[in-house]
């Protein structure tokens, strides 16, 4: 209980340093905030009277505290690149939701090809089942996802005609063929972490099994199939787990140039957009959204880490 609180203060410290950073790099950045919202044609009046709606002339500690609280309740203001405004909020709902599946069916297919294929290929060490899953691994490593979705769109979208490029279908229209087109860019983004992820655990396991309690197992008639599934697993998962959530949060955060590739309305576009647009409410939003799902999923993953291991320290 005392490891679990020092780690939820530590979130919760976090969480606010890092809403002050964001808050204030926004403030301190050259330009007007009501000129670009208004444009060039406002008149001195209006601008003075947008400055006093949404708060712009008051000291940055006040402007901070509204903010936070505003933030606290999901509450980010109004979008500026639009001719009607739109609350911020509602603008990252609806991305996130892509964002979301995206990162869901990702991961999923990461962790339910990657760990068997590390664990049989740390199981064959040196044979042709190894050797072949090695190279194949190296081969996707060095592909980045965006251009295999390119590859995954010239194949089975222009050729094989499985799906139609760019035919985005919003989830509340036909929920099944938004998963059966989503599965496209899930594998552009899977298929390079799932290589580095074998090769990660290749590596781990292969570490575990030259320690003292693996030979102590065996001089004891455990075979090794048993060794490897009971003991070694869960230590060398340790590092692995830590690997994988880098990754979930590298994909919960918007995998920008495959929702370019597949014309996702997700979150990276709407980053893309908003920095192009200069319209730093969402960008504000977007990263601290960004920066508070790394330092959450940190979390969890130290929690996580005493599951697995209870000898982890605790002070």
């Amino acid at each position: 209980m005392k490891y679990t609180l020092k780690k939820l203060a530590t979130l919760i410290v976090s969480l606010l340093i890092t809403s002050v950073l964001t808050f204030t790099a926004f403030q301190i950045i050259p330009g007007d905030s009501a000129l670009n919202a208004l444009g060039m044609d406002a008149t001195k009046e209006q601008l003075e009277r947008y400055r006093e709606e949404m708060g712009l002339n008051k000291s940055l500690p006040v402007r901070y505290i509204n903010w936070l609280k505003g933030a606290l309740k999901g509450d980010f203001g109004y979008s500026t690149q639009y001719q009607m405004q739109m609350k911020v909020s509602t603008l990252i709902k609806n991305r996130l939701t892509v964002t979301f599946w995206l990162a869901v069916m990702s991961f999923l297919l990461i962790v339910v090809i990657s760990i068997p294929l590390g664990i049989f290929a740390a199981g064959k060490k040196n044979g042709i089942p190894d050797s072949f899953i090695t190279l194949i691994t190296q081969i996707f490593m060095s592909v980045p996802p965006f251009f295999l979705g390119m590859l995954i769109t010239l194949i089975f979208g222009i050729i094989l005609k499985w799906f139609t490029p760019g035919s985005y279908i919003n989830p509340g229209e036909n929920f099944g063929q938004f998963l059966r087109f989503m599965i496209f860019p899930a594998i552009a983004v899977a298929v390079p972490k799932i290589a580095m992820t074998v090769k990660f655990l290749r590596s781990s396991l292969l570490r575990e099994m030259e320690l003292d309690y693996v030979r102590t197992a065996k001089s004891k008639g455990m075979t090794k199939a048993r060794i490897l599934i009971r003991h070694i697993l869960k230590n060398a998962l340790i590092p692995v787990i830590t690997f994988l959530a880098m990754m979930l949060a590298d994909i919960l955060a918007g995998a920008i140039l495959v929702e370019q590739v597949f014309n996702l309305p997700g979150l990276g576009r709407l980053l893309v957009s908003s920095i192009s647009n200069r319209d730093y409410a969402v960008v504000q939003a977007i990263i601290l959204y960004i920066v508070s799902v790394v330092i959450i999923i940190n979390f969890i993953v130290d929690l996580i880490y005493q599951w697995i291991d209870p000898r982890v320290k605790r002070d």
